[in-house]
């Protein structure tokens, strides 16, 4: 049995107007899944992010990565977080970007230069090294950030909507990126609203209506029949 490196238990959070964000979430996500979290907007997806990677800290219940509590900083630092869209500084270069990043986050200096150069060829955008972010289209911008995630050797990825503003192709590039990293070993969390793109790459999933699990465990449906039937229709 694969060992948790991700458990959310009986996550609560209550915000300053007393309203109950999530509501007792119990989540656990083991080496190898391609765990997809879904839900309407303001269901409380956004909420269960931030409380795992650390955003927000005032909660009830206890998030655990690789057993130990993430009010821990040290238990974040295997996994990543890819957001949404980033504001990537104007006067660097990818290359310096991400150097500067993986600096942040620790990387050995000595295979830093290495890494990335390897990684903007896996996702063949080395011809970019020179040129600035600031400046890429949302697909460039989107590699660049999961170039980011992986100069750690993250454990789990964590990506919330990684598709929003990509065409049809990039969005089946960044899949097919996605689907060569969990094939390679890498877990993944991903928020999405495009269920019927993320259907036949997702191992297991869990559905969040109004703060609360509806269901959490292994994919054995179509996520869209089953939100359809479980949210919509309800």
């Amino acid at each position: 049995m694969n060992k948790s490196i991700l458990e959310v238990k009986h996550l609560t959070k209550i915000y300053s107007d007393n309203n109950r964000g999530v509501n007792d979430i119990n989540i656990s996500i083991t080496k190898g899944q391609f765990h997809a979290l879904i839900g309407q907007n303001g269901s409380g997806k956004t909420t269960v992010i931030k409380s795992i990677i650390g955003a927000y800290s005032s909660f009830e219940g206890e998030i655990l990565i690789n057993g130990i509590s993430n009010r821990n900083p040290f238990s974040r630092e295997s996994i990543a977080f890819v957001p949404e869209k980033t504001l990537f500084p104007s006067e660097l270069t990818t290359y310096e970007y991400l150097k500067w990043m993986g600096i942040i986050s620790n990387v050995n200096k000595d295979v830093i230069e290495e890494k990335i150069t390897t990684l903007l060829n896996k996702f063949n955008i080395n011809d970019l090294r020179n040129d600035k972010p600031v400046t890429f289209s949302s697909g460039q911008k989107k590699k660049v950030l999961l170039i980011q995630a992986l100069l750690n050797n993250p454990q789990l990825i964590i990506l919330d909507e990684p598709a929003a503003n990509l065409d049809p192709s990039a969005r089946y590039e960044l899949f097919q990126l996605l689907n060569e990293l969990h094939a390679n070993g890498v877990t993944i969390l991903i928020i999405s609203h495009i269920l019927s793109e993320i259907d036949k790459y997702v191992t297991d999933f869990t559905l969040i209506d109004n703060g609360k699990v509806i269901y959490s465990g292994v994919k054995n449906v179509n996520l869209e029949s089953f939100y359809n039937e479980k949210v919509i229709k309800s």
